[in-house]
């Protein structure tokens, strides 16, 4: 009886972690995407009904991840690894095709409610530039990876919780068992203006003016990150609040950021 008790407290919070490291090589395409899936400790104490959650993140319309909870308290995922990883952006190019800088590129990204009971989310979108080292580089803006958002009146953009490298997103409406959420991006590309990150280097040999330029993104990478957490919807405000950290108004089955 005891173990149902501390089952029954137990949070309905889980997460979703997309890692997309795009590699981006001079002269070569795209390397490194990888799908990863974890869960968050969970922080929220709330009465849970013997009941599934899950959440599934989609790309371009197919499940890249998901994570399943089910009543017995065992997650079904993506796969048994420690970080759930899967592939990501595997149709980006075609054969023999290379990444183009400053080309956009499709990438819709969803959530869907793959478990049994209803449930609100919110999306963290995180980029960044790493070196050939995989260590992040400060001195290359983030917006030079220009994510577009979209369906931004279901979309709530959090701008006090966002930074030139984090996107917050809650979606207001609650999501029924089997609901898939509006898109929350359509495409993706890499700035054009990356091209101006390079160096000049102007000489005299053998009395001929001679013009060396190095472009400096060589070899760097860009990532992006979209994080996904789900709450139950029994003490959905309470949850929220407990385990993202932000209060939200919830009044029925739509969630309204503070003014």
């Amino acid at each position: 009886m005891k173990k149902i008790r501390e089952f029954l407290s137990r949070p309905v919070v889980i997460g979703l972690l997309l890692v997309m490291a795009v590699g981006l090589l001079l002269g070569t395409g795209v390397s490194g995407t990888r799908a990863a899936l974890t869960y968050f400790s969970p922080r929220h104490q709330t009465r849970l009904q013997l009941s599934r959650i899950g959440v599934s993140l989609l790309e371009n319309g197919e499940v890249v991840s998901f994570r399943d909870y089910d009543q017995n308290g065992n997650w079904k995922q993506t796969n048994n690894t420690d970080n759930n990883a899967g592939p990501l952006l595997e149709n980006l190019l075609g054969r023999d095709e290379k990444f183009v800088i400053g080309k956009r590129y499709p990438e819709t990204i969803a959530v869907r409610n793959s478990g049994e009971i209803s449930e609100f989310v919110r999306i963290v979108v995180t980029r960044y530039w790493v070196d050939e080292n995989g260590q992040k580089i400060t001195t290359v803006s983030p917006d030079l990876i220009e994510i577009r958002f979209i369906n931004e009146n279901v979309w709530l953009h959090d701008k006090a919780s966002s930074t030139p490298e984090r996107e917050v997103y809650y979606y207001r409406d609650l999501l029924e068992p089997g609901q898939t959420s509006e898109p929350l991006t359509d495409s993706f590309k890499v700035d054009a203006k990356l091209q101006e990150h390079k160096t000049v280097k102007e000489e005299v040999v053998d009395g001929n003016k001679k013009t060396t330029i190095t472009y400096t993104y060589d070899k760097m990478q860009f990532c992006l990150e979209a994080s996904v957490d789900a709450v139950q919807e029994h003490n959905a405000q309470d949850a929220i609040e407990s385990s993202w950290g932000k209060q939200i108004l919830v009044t029925g089955n739509t969630l309204s950021l503070p003014q």
